[in-house]
């Protein structure tokens, strides 16, 4: 028999959802940890039960991957709070705390301002995307919407006359294509 957590809120549902109940514990500990292998433990899921659920369960792979973006973005918020804040390091001589002072992390700062900066760069340019005119677009495929359909006119004209016997080419017309439309 499997080993029982102490976590009251790993605890069978009495409906049933004994199942619902560990995945949502598992998912509500990946957005707070961002480790699989802890969320399991503290959920009382073996690992390959977790992959087979992922491979098997579209909903619950969607669930997890949300749950996981959501641990990375507390992640990455805790590493903006040290870096902007830097951590305190005590200062010990002689076996006795003397002092405390703050370091800052300067290498995980400017990583930090790298990655925020090509996001910024990447919602500013979908914020332009979406802002831009649609009526140059629209303008150049209506243009090619009126080039085929005259083109497609004079492919059926040329069709209709070559049923009724007129096997004469059109001036356009070159091994049964429509050239120049």
């Amino acid at each position: 028999m499997a080993e029982t957590n102490e976590d009251p809120t790993v605890q069978a549902d009495p409906r049933g959802n004994h199942k619902v109940t560990r995945q949502k514990v598992f998912l509500e500990q990946l957005a707070m940890t961002s480790s699989v292998k802890q969320s399991a433990e503290i959920a009382n899921i073996a690992n390959s039960t977790l992959y087979s659920w992922k491979e098997n369960d579209a909903d619950f792979a969607a669930a997890w991957l949300k749950a996981l973006a959501a641990g990375y973005e507390l992640l990455e918020m805790e590493m903006l709070e040290r870096a902007r804040k830097g951590v305190e390091r005590k200062i010990f001589y002689r076996g006795k705390q003397v002092d405390t002072v703050r370091d800052y992390d300067h290498r995980a700062a400017l990583q930090l301002l790298r990655l925020h900066k090509e996001t910024v760069a990447l919602v500013r340019a979908a914020q332009a995307e979406m802002a831009a005119e649609p009526e140059p677009v629209r303008d150049t495929l209506d243009e090619k919407l009126k080039k085929i359909n005259v083109r497609l006119r004079k492919f059926q004209a040329e069709k209709r006359r070559k049923q009724a016997g007129d096997s004469a080419p059109d001036r356009g017309e070159r091994n049964g294509a429509v050239h120049g439309a």
